[in-house]
């Protein structure tokens, strides 16, 4: 950026400074106080056209956010990951980024362990890598994980749990990255896998294509049973810490199905008002309450107990990918193939 004085071809520079980016935009405010410039990679800098000085007033994604996600107990921030190659965590009290992470691809899914302290990414190139939540450094990779892009992870029992592109999942012990086990769970790539809340060694996962719930018994090393639909396909899947546990599915044709692991069939089904496929789907951490939204874009919230709808708010311009609840359960965030990250109070009356 340079700031210069003349006319025709009798230019004088009067000051340059170094901003960290490529400069895509400017603007002059009324009083000519400052400027702000828009940057490539998503930020924007505020300039004080005098001293040339800046500071980042705020930064962004550019690519569709593939997930979010929170520790277990802070609520204070959360990391999310994009098409974009980036990793990013934002502080939730001011709501900027506290730190970026560039990867060498499309970033697909991220978790945070914070018992170690570590954000635990997934990328399209089959990649696991974990940083360090204080430093952003490195501190362990699985170079290939899987074969093709990771699409899932968990954390069961202290280990990590995978799926891929492959159809397989995959069960490590972290920091060695020793492969404990693996299964071929779907034909098709793995929608999501969950480690059971109650009994950790099952693992429950879905295909995006073979229409089926696969829970498998990792010390026995043997499926224990599959849930089939017909029509359709499962687009998201969490699981209730009441009610014996039942894992809660979003289809793609609107329809939330309740499965209770020791029946074949669906124990519950309502259709979801958006009537649009479910993408993303998310308990609060008491178990009351069930946010969900999809390819309409718009955000819901049922009592789980009655299912009855008791928020319905719209703020994306594309489908909502991932979504969670705060761990204090003050918020819930959103995330979106518009590149967009929302952030709602969530507060009920009594």
């Amino acid at each position: 950026m340079k700031k210069l004085r003349g006319s025709d071809r009798d230019w004088q520079v009067l000051g340059e400074t170094k901003i960290p980016g490529r400069i895509v935009s400017l603007s002059l405010n009324s009083d000519e106080s400052c400027l702000v410039a828009g940057m490539a990679h998503g930020s924007m800098c505020i300039l004080d056209t005098t001293s040339l000085k800046y500071k980042i007033a705020g930064e962004s994604h550019m690519a569709g956010i593939n997930d979010i996600a929170f520790g277990k107990k802070d609520s204070s921030y959360c990391c999310t990951i994009s098409e974009d190659r980036l990793l990013r965590v934002w502080n939730l009290g001011n709501y900027h980024v506290q730190r970026t992470i560039k990867g060498q691809c499309a970033g697909r899914r991220c978790l945070i362990d914070s018992v170690r302290g570590e954000i635990i990414s997934g990328w399209s190139n089959g990649a696991v890598r974990a940083f360090s939540i204080d430093t952003g450094r490195e501190s362990w990779s699985i170079a290939k994980a899987h074969k093709g892009a990771i699409t899932c992870l968990d954390i069961g029992q202290g280990n990590l749990l995978t799926g891929g592109e492959d159809g397989s999942v995959r069960i490590w012990s972290t920091p060695s990255c020793r492969l404990v086990t693996q299964y071929q769970a779907h034909q098709g790539a793995v929608g999501e896998v969950l480690a059971d809340i109650s009994q950790p060694h099952l693992v429950h996962s879905f295909g995006l294509s073979d229409r089926a719930i696969s829970t498998y018994n990792a010390k026995k090393d043997q499926k224990i049973i599959a849930h089939m639909i017909q029509n359709g396909g499962f687009c998201s899947m969490t699981q209730r810490i009441d009610s014996e546990e039942e894992l809660v599915t979003g289809l793609s044709h609107g329809y939330i199905l309740f499965w209770d692991c020791d029946e074949k069939n669906p124990v519950g089904k309502v259709l979801d008002s958006g009537r649009s496929a479910i993408t993303a789907l998310a308990l609060s951490p008491d178990g009351k309450y069930l946010a969900l939204s999809g390819a309409d874009y718009r955000l819901r919230v049922y009592e789980v107990k009655t299912m009855k709808l008791v928020a319905r708010c719209g703020g994306h311009g594309g489908r909502v990918n991932r979504l969670s609840f705060s761990p204090d359960q003050r918020q819930i965030v959103s995330v979106g193939a518009d590149a967009a990250v929302c952030v709602w109070n969530f507060y009920l009356s009594p």
